[in-house]
């Protein structure tokens, strides 16, 4: 009797502690979750400069990013496999608002699977310049796959001038890619991108997890940096 009273004590015991570390991590949790989405943001402005950069003395990207109407960019975003391959990157898309500027960001996560000739570690930054409002609208869907309903050229940096701009007329969305690694076969084509509703709720508060609520504001001090340098090389062209 006496052993069996103690494995009860023991067993509830147990699961009291387990409920009480529950409780704690949460906010815990959470703030993680901020700390990680204020570093992508840091990282989405690291990547801006860098691209930007890169792709002069073109004014290529200059032209369509003064004439988009939002901007997705991918600091990291990572591909491994050996026939079967996987990658993901988390994100910011930030809109045009009517004014001229740019709001808020709000987090997504691209990830993708494939089963083919391939081999390799890849890690791209990527920039996906949206030049109108029927792409802009599919990447603010829940689910939105790249190539699947919108026209989108994928210019990787220094190699080709596949994102020349007089290749881009009538294409919704522009890619512009800097590679680091070997990857040999695959490409963006097939990749979904979707909202990450858990750090959108961190961020902005809880029932705020919508991403075409949050772009829509011009609230979030920490992202005006990138905001700035955004609203900089993209002023709308007169």
């Amino acid at each position: 009797m006496t052993q069996t009273i103690s494995r009860r004590s023991i067993t509830t015991g147990l699961m009291g502690a387990v409920a009480l570390v529950g409780l704690a991590v949460t906010p815990d949790a959470r703030g993680d979750d901020v700390t990680d989405a204020r570093h992508v943001i840091d990282e989405a402005l690291i990547t801006i400069e860098r691209v930007s950069e890169e792709m002069k003395p073109s004014e290529d990207m200059a032209d369509l990013l003064r004439r988009s109407k939002g901007v997705l960019v991918i600091p990291n975003y990572y591909k491994a496999g050996f026939i079967i391959g996987g990658a993901y990157g988390d994100g910011v898309l930030l809109a045009r608002l009517p004014e001229g500027g740019f709001g808020d960001p709000a987090f997504y996560r691209m990830t993708a699977g494939s089963i083919g000739l391939q081999a390799g570690m890849q890690s791209a930054a990527t920039v996906f310049v949206i030049l109108t409002e029927k792409g802009l609208s599919a990447v603010l869907n829940d689910e939105f796959k790249l190539g699947a309903n919108v026209g989108m050229t994928i210019g990787s940096i220094g190699v080709g001038a596949e994102a020349a701009t007089t290749t881009n007329i009538g294409k919704d969305i522009v890619a512009y890619s800097t590679n680091a690694g070997l990857f040999a076969g695959g490409s963006f084509e097939g990749a979904v991108i979707r909202p990450r509703k858990d750090w959108n709720a961190a961020v902005y508060g809880v029932g705020n997890d919508d991403p075409r609520a949050v772009v829509q504001r011009d609230q979030l001090r920490t992202a005006t940096p990138l905001k700035d340098i955004l609203d900089r090389n993209a002023r709308p062209a007169q």
